[in-house]
């Protein structure tokens, strides 16, 4: 079984293994969330922890302690991630966690967001799957969820696809070379990749002179990971 699912519709991803490997999440929930913090925990000062506007997530400097808006958080490295997660992505305080992390569960899923530090560098650390050696028409492909088309940008030998990546603060940018698509035509082609469709369905729905183009093409897209989630089925 895939350990990684990804589900486009509510924009998650599932890590569908029993107990916590960081080899596969890479402590993904102690990376570019807000951590909350009980006002109790907060006030106890046992943490390296911060009061922060919850409308607007700006750290939050009044001392008036009677703002509805007002939330309490862990802070976090230059990169996103919580302070006391360590290079090895472990819980340094692991045995006097907090209560939100204590109750936490990743059976729900994570709701994927661009994840910025203050220097605009990305702490891209979504875990994904890609496909390794020959390409069966059974192979089942996954439109990157983490991925959004914004527009597509024609120049005189190729088609320039620009998405929004909800895992990075910077557009993701594929170039078609010899291909001419419009937006509709992308949109339509990538929209047969919904995980549960073989190849081989969707070349018959779609219009393209040769298998091998067809083929291809899904390579290329996969090797830009646009295309994710590979399953062979014999």
């Amino acid at each position: 079984m895939n350990p990684i699912k990804l589900d486009p519709t509510q924009h998650k991803v599932y890590f569908q293994n029993k107990g916590c490997d960081l080899s596969i999440c890479g402590a993904m929930c102690c990376k570019g969330w807000d951590i909350n913090l009980a006002a109790q925990e907060h006030k106890q000062k046992i943490y390296k922890s911060e009061s922060f506007c919850s409308r607007d997530k700006k750290i939050c400097l009044k001392t008036s302690e009677h703002c509805f808006n007002r939330a309490y958080r862990l802070k976090k490295k230059k990169n996103g991630s919580c302070t006391y997660l360590d290079d090895e992505n472990r819980c340094t305080i692991y045995n006097t966690r907090p209560i939100v992390c204590r109750n936490f569960m990743c059976d729900s899923g994570y709701k994927l967001e661009p994840v910025c530090s203050l220097d605009e560098t990305v702490d891209d650390s979504a875990q994904q799957c890609f496909f390794n050696g020959a390409l069966p028409f059974s192979a089942i492909f996954l439109f990157n969820p983490y991925l959004e088309l914004r527009k597509t940008l024609k120049t005189k030998n190729a088609t320039e696809l620009v998405f929004k990546d909800v895992t990075s603060c910077k557009e993701k940018r594929v170039s078609l070379m010899g291909l001419s698509y419009d937006k509709k035509q992308i949109t339509y082609l990538l929209g047969y990749f919904n995980g549960k469709r073989p190849l081989q369905a969707i070349y018959e729905n779609v219009k393209f002179s040769t298998k091998q183009d067809f083929l291809n093409l899904v390579m290329y897209l996969a090797d830009e990971e646009v295309l994710v989630g590979v399953v062979s089925k014999s």
